[in-house]
């Protein structure tokens, strides 16, 4: 926490740590240029700054040019605008592109810098939201195959203007992306020994402007949908570095050698999830899953709710037994929490005899933010015997002063907003103020990334799998790029523990299950791990210059065949062992600690016979080809269980009663050791 907020500071006044030649000459630059540009707000520096932090590759900052000058690559913290520099500067930079530097900027308003960048002019507009990669013009597109890397989301037409970009009339330089215009949007110039790179939208709103969710509704879908316009940003800026930097090493972003990490979380927010949640609990206890549940602490009736937490406590207590992590979901999971004018800030001291919201079925009277975070971790504390360190708000409702608000009552993480809805899937900081000039918490955001919630089809008994199959589609989107997922479930459905188990079985080779707040855990450790590397004839030095070093973090290297060795040291030069396995075709993965999935997944279907079908409640189910005892249930439409039996035998016959049972369709789960089958039967009059 410290080297963070050491890392926060440097925004106001960032010094240039002494570094030697042989440091630097394989480090990135962030010149930050608010000295330059007498700019007092803090998102475009803050920008590259949680970029970079994201690439995962060594880096310094500095306000002096002259400084940055020494690195071999300078990314501008900041648009150059035509008084940023001075004339002696402007021959700084050009002498320092054409003796080989490479030159990384975005919406640059300077036209003695234009030759430098291959371009004649560039053209505003507030009307441009798409950009489409041109991959095959230049060998920086790795991990951009999807469709929807290649052609990326930067506003919606129907919302009328978007934010001012700009496109460019070129003249040297080679386009690298074009907006829908077809004109350039992003061009790569080679001047002298040197290479520009020039981004005609400013990278504050390529990436800073979504993740405050100030885009102009840019996400394509809200939810279980694969949204990775900044991600994308992201790898082509790594993948610049990596062009130029020869054998790059970089931050992994699951841990060991995990290909990517799934956090497994549930929202109880009812009764009946509060009744249901043990059938989730246990099953992935029983697989040693942990999974983190979200508890609404529900204490009083109103229109919208029932009291349902109280008197549940004993069974929250059961979840903590079974090795899982407990969360606050507020105290009324109300629809306007994110209404600042009915949720203000409030103050602290909230307890349940003093905080009593209640919501009338038009808005929600007598509440605050303070008072529902701060009750409700209490409760939970209270009650449970835990430390609740992290917070969603029911219906993602995202309010101004949540982020205040948990840095006060010392949360560690949020998952309010939807990945794609800020159109990321990697953890940020979250900044204390949702403006432009906030300063970064130290807060982090975990987006939500695929849920139960769909809003236009909902999950039913009978569609159930094609949701799945759509988690397990964005799942190995994300799992192609590393990412991790974090999927919600409400566990108040029997055919939803089904979802579950069906999505488990088909995660991708590699993608492993660990609890959201190890993975938090794990990614604040990543942020403040500082390393360097140099070159010592073939060999690689890579030393870590973190006061402790992170163990599960893992590092992804280029690696053609020519280095000889790769060495881990730490500051002393004191050896650490790794080990590698290829990644991919083009790089390894080094690490230290070898993890395996130890999840039990289910076996392949077998032909279940139940007759007759369509029938009035009594049926037989021909289990001959199961083995041993077979645990049998039948729901309905809600997920409701209206039959539960255990048999031995291989024709089972099953009877329920028409009185309890209306007509319609209904799921018959057979359950025989690890495995479940699942039948659909229509029952009539």
């Amino acid at each position: 926490m410290k080297n963070y907020i050491i890392l926060s500071l440097l925004l106001l006044a960032i010094s240039f740590n002494s570094t030697t030649l042989s440091q630097v000459d394989r480090k990135v630059c962030v010149l930050d240029m608010s000295k330059y540009n007498n700019d007092i707000s803090t998102s475009r520096p803050l920008s590259s700054l949680r970029v970079m932090r994201l690439a995962g590759v060594p880096f310094d900052t500095t306000t002096s040019l002259s400084t940055a000058i020494q690195y071999p690559i300078i990314i501008t913290g900041s648009r150059i605008v035509d008084s940023s520099f001075a004339t002696s500067d402007l021959i700084a930079i050009k002498n320092y592109v054409n003796n080989g530097g490479v030159l990384i900027h975005s919406s640059l308003r300077e036209p003695l810098l234009y030759d430098i960048c291959g371009v004649d002019t560039l053209i505003s507009s507030n009307t441009l939201y798409k950009m489409a990669w041109d991959t095959l013009s230049a060998p920086i597109f790795d991990y951009i195959d999807d469709s929807l890397e290649v052609n990326i989301s930067i506003g919606r037409e129907s919302q009328g203007f978007s934010f001012y970009t700009r496109y460019f009339e070129v003249n040297t330089a080679t386009p690298l992306a074009y907006y829908e215009n077809l004109e350039p949007a992003i061009v790569k110039n080679q001047y002298g020994s040197g290479t520009v790179y020039s981004f005609g939208s400013d990278f504050r709103d390529l990436l800073y402007r979504n993740q405050t969710n100030f885009d102009v509704n840019a996400h394509r879908t809200y939810s279980n949908g694969f949204e990775p316009t900044s991600d994308v940003i992201m790898m082509v800026l790594r993948n610049i570095i990596r062009e130029h930097i020869p054998h790059t090493i970089y931050k992994h972003t699951a841990p060991n050698n995990a290909h990517s990490a799934v956090m497994l979380t549930h929202d109880v927010d009812s009764r009946t999830g509060m009744d249901s949640m043990h059938f989730f609990s246990e099953y992935q206890q029983q697989n040693n899953i942990k999974a983190h549940y979200n508890i609404t602490t529900r204490y009083r009736n109103d229109i919208w709710m029932t009291d349902f937490y109280l008197g549940n406590q004993q069974r929250v207590n059961q979840l903590k037994l079974e090795g899982h992590t407990i969360a606050s979901h507020s105290v009324g999971h109300f629809p306007d929490f994110a209404d600042k004018n009915i949720f203000p800030l409030g103050q602290l001291g909230n307890d349940t005899s003093n905080y009593k919201p209640y919501y009338n079925g038009t808005e929600t009277l007598n509440g605050s933010v303070l008072g529902d975070l701060e009750v409700s971790r209490d409760l939970l504390e209270n009650d449970i015997n835990v430390n609740v360190r992290s917070f969603r708000a029911g219906h993602l409702a995202y309010n101004d002063s949540l982020v205040r608000a948990l840095e006060l009552l010392d949360y560690d993480f949020n998952s309010t907003y939807s990945a794609n809805d800020v159109l990321s899937n990697f953890p940020y900081y979250a900044l204390r103020d949702r403006s432009f000039s906030s300063e970064e918490s130290r807060i982090l955001e975990i987006p939500m990334t695929i849920s139960d919630v769909f809003n236009s089809d909902p999950i039913t008994p009978l569609n159930y799998n094609e949701k799945v199959n759509i988690w397990n589609t964005v799942t190995q989107q994300y799992h192609n790029n590393h990412a991790p997922t974090t999927l919600l479930i409400h566990p108040n459905r029997q055919y939803k523990l089904t979802a579950m188990k069906d999505y488990i079985s088909a995660l991708p080779e590699r993608a492993e299950i660990m609890l959201f707040e190890d993975f938090g855990d794990f990614w604040r450790k990543r942020d403040s791990l500082d390393y360097h590397t140099e070159m010592s004839g073939n060999d690689l030095i890579v030393t870590l210059q973190s006061p402790s070093f992170v163990e599960e973090q893992s590092f992804v290297l280029d690696w053609n065949g020519s280095l000889d060795t790769v060495i881990f040291q730490d500051e002393m030069n004191t050896p650490i062992t790794f080990e590698f396995e290829q990644l991919n075709a083009k790089q390894r993965l080094y690490y230290q600690k070898d993890m395996t999935a130890s999840i039990v997944k289910e076996k392949p279907t077998v032909n279940i016979t139940i007759y007759p079908n369509p029938n009035k409640g009594s049926f037989t189910i021909d289990a001959s080809k199961l083995t041993g005892e077979k645990l049998i249930s039948v729901t309905d439409f809600t997920g409701k269980i209206v039959h539960s039996s255990v048999s031995n035998n291989d024709l089972i016959s099953i009877s329920i009663s028409q009185n309890s049972t209306p007509p319609g369709i209904y799921i018959v789960v057979i359950q025989s050791g690890e495995s479940f089958y699942r039948k659909k039967i229509v029952i009539g009059k």
